[in-house]
């Protein structure tokens, strides 16, 4: 449905074909917002970037490191799902999820690894000291937006786009009435749900909004367990495969 249909039935749910109560840019707000919550909490929109890594051998020239910013890359990413590395250029290999603090638990040291930047009369050395090798894991810090792979890359493992990040992201604002959202078509009628319960809501008819906010619920609900379900089917269809 394009936003000028959503609208048009929320309207018809809410009693007002008129904008004596709520005008269009209020309730085209309340969609974006619908739409916005809806992508975040139903991980319904999902992408994936390429991105390279640094050299990080210690050398006279530049620093490297094994941090980034995801956000430099995609301003809308929501949560990181998969990461894959191109071992040496030649095949893909699945990195495993960890953070620093665990990092620190099992690999005391492990910051020690990218080297430092140290200066011995006119030379300067960079990622000194540093023990490079191929990425076994990766982590990132939402509120930081810190994305890391350990170990940092050495000469041989450092190629153009060799990190692949599969993740979630919001969903962007519509800004016409003859744009249609981009989340799945089942979850459509969630977005109507959100838009009268906050609609409600803002007009103190709370117990009318609380009766939205439980369709808005179940409706996601709903969606993510006929998505769980299908990929369990997957699996066991493939499971056979593999056994025959």
């Amino acid at each position: 449905m394009q936003r000028g249909a959503i609208r048009d039935k929320i309207r018809k749910k809410l009693g007002e074909m008129t904008s004596a109560f709520w005008t269009d840019s209020e309730i085209n707000e309340y969609i974006n917002d619908g739409c916005r919550d809806i992508s975040y909490k139903a991980k319904c929109l999902r992408d994936n970037k390429y991105l390279s890594t640094t050299d990080c051998t210690q050398n006279t020239s530049v620093a490297g490191s094994n941090e980034v910013s995801l956000i430099s890359i995609d301003s809308n990413i929501y949560s990181v799902l998969e990461v894959y590395f191109h071992e040496a250029g030649e095949h893909w290999i699945k990195l495993e999820p960890t953070d620093r603090t665990e990092l620190d638990i099992i690999n005391p040291g492990w910051r020690d690894m990218v080297g430092r930047t140290f200066v011995d009369g006119p030379t300067t050395y960079y990622n000194y000291g540093s023990l490079p090798g191929t990425p076994t894991k990766y982590y990132w810090d939402r509120e930081e937006d810190l994305f890391g792979w350990w170990v940092p890359t050495d000469t041989e493992q450092t190629t153009a786009n060799n990190i692949r990040v599969y993740f979630c992201k919001k969903h962007v604002d519509m800004t016409t009435d003859s744009q249609t959202p981009t989340i799945p078509q089942p979850l459509e009628l969630a977005i109507i749900d959100y838009a009268i319960a906050q609609g409600l809501e803002d007009r103190g008819w709370q117990d009318r909004a609380n009766d939205r906010w439980t369709k808005y619920i179940s409706r996601m609900q709903g969606y993510m367990s006929e998505r769980n379900r299908e990929i369990e089917d997957e699996d066991l269809i493939m499971k056979n495969y593999r056994n025959i």
